[in-house]
């Protein structure tokens, strides 16, 4: 239900924002920023593959995990989307994906899930069986059985 209000919200933000900025730059000033900021989206959308790859290996090569450069690509890919679109919302929320922030939401991230991780601990249960044969099964041979046939 969250998303579809996310869904509705976002444009009739982006809309009352291009009124109230829109009417400060201008109608040139504000068609500048919608194509800088999509053309810098998209130069970014193409070189994150060679970033991410060259990351990936780069972590490979020194033994350790490619997770973190994989979430660092997740995020600056999510940050260059976010700047193609149109809209000074979308610019913002795609300009704080970049380096500075996302280390930030990152760290912040991670200790999110070491704190749901440690609450989430195994719950030991102590208890008594018994182990009942199925009666359509034959019982195993008993050791002094075998010693018999031999």
């Amino acid at each position: 239900m969250w998303i579809l209000l996310v869904f509705l919200a976002v444009p009739i933000l982006e809309i009352a924002l291009f009124v109230q900025i829109g009417a400060q730059f201008g109608v040139i000033g504000t068609l500048a920023e919608v194509f800088a900021t999509a053309a810098i989206g998209l130069v970014l959308l193409r070189l994150e593959p060679h970033r991410n790859a060259h990351d990936v290996r780069a972590a490979l090569d020194r033994d350790a995990s490619p997770a973190s450069p994989m979430a660092h690509s997740a995020l600056r890919m999510i940050g260059a989307v976010l700047l193609v679109l149109p809209g000074f919302f979308t610019d913002m929320l795609g300009l704080l994906l970049l380096p500075p922030v996302r280390m930030v939401l990152l760290v912040r991230l991670l200790k999110n899930l070491r704190r749901a991780h440690t609450r989430s601990e195994a719950v030991i249960i102590e208890g008594e069986y018994e182990h009942r044969p199925d009666p359509d099964t034959p019982p195993p041979p008993r050791l002094n059985d075998r010693e018999k046939r031999d």
